[in-house]
């Protein structure tokens, strides 16, 4: 028998173990393939990395179980990256019932507690701590509703308490937020479909400018708010999450994935092309005719 049908003939279960080993030995030993950033994500991190003393963000977390592996990796490496900027004044929010799980994981995954504190709220990260450079003003429920409420009267409907039950009126006063227009930059992170509410009711009316860090189902109208200049980024579920480790330098599993999804990708185009060629020359000539 010859090569090329043998190559024909091979048992699939040859090649599913192929792909595995050329996916789980980059995963277990990565070796920092060249990565190209896309627009979208070189602008999220541009955005972030211009913002100046006395600005004001929100980072949103519409962040659920069913999409976090998508977006944890632009959670990992976007957020300390915002903590680095000096004299930002940064507040959490989640219009998503499992949101306040995922702004906690980040906290204490990328901080540490303050010196003389032993629990929540009171970690630093990147040298920011609690109450004194950032807050958490918890779960708003409403959906769009929820959205439009604090874009009219931001002040009014957070209130003086913090998601702990802290007070934060001064705080919140010193920031001068009183509606969307004295908010510098929104990062929101969908799980969902929050940039909708954001575009509608920050951008549209307040011009606000906006970050998505979204799942992949989402790209496509979020792609088309892009194009209409609606929100300024975007970071699109694992390959953006990679693209934006790479800039920021908080590397992750994210960035790590990309490895096994460019050689495997290299892999499937080798392997179309042999096995045609294996094909094409181990074909059994017609009877009675030429081959």
């Amino acid at each position: 028998m010859s090569i090329f049908k043998k190559i024909s003939t091979l048992d699939r279960k040859w090649w599913y173990l192929l792909l595995i080993i050329f996916v789980v030995v980059p995963l277990l030993n990565p070796i920092g393939l060249p990565l190209k950033v896309s627009a979208y994500t070189k602008e999220a991190y541009n955005t972030v990395d211009a913002l100046k003393t006395g600005d004001v963000v929100l980072v949103n977390f519409d962040v659920a179980s069913s999409g976090y592996d998508e977006v944890k990796g632009s959670i990992s490496s976007m957020i300390p990256h915002l903590f680095t900027k000096p004299g930002v004044k940064i507040m959490f929010m989640t219009d998503q019932d499992q949101g306040y799980i995922y702004i906690q994981k980040v906290i204490a995954e990328r901080g540490t507690l303050m010196a003389g504190k032993t629990t929540w709220p009171w970690y630093q990260l990147e040298g920011k701590q609690y109450l004194v450079d950032y807050v958490n003003l918890g779960y708003f429920p409403g959906a769009d509703k929820a959205i439009a409420a604090l874009a009219n009267d931001f002040r009014g409907n957070v209130g003086n308490k913090d998601f702990y039950g802290n007070n934060i009126g001064q705080w919140l006063d010193d920031a001068g937020v009183k509606s969307a227009k004295d908010i510098d930059l929104v990062i929101t992170i969908d799980c969902g479909g929050a940039v909708s509410y954001f575009v509608n009711y920050f951008y549209l009316q307040y011009g606000t400018p906006i970050i998505c860090s979204m799942i992949s189902v989402s790209a496509a109208g979020a792609i088309t708010n892009y194009s209409a200049k609606q929100v300024v980024a975007l970071v699109i579920s694992t390959r953006g999450s990679a693209e934006y480790q790479y800039l920021s330098g908080y590397f992750g599993e994210a960035l790590i994935s990309m490895d096994a999804f460019s050689i495997v990708q290299v892999l499937l185009v080798i392997l179309v092309i042999i096995t045609n060629i294996a094909f094409y020359f181990s074909r059994e000539p017609p009877k009675g005719g030429k081959p």
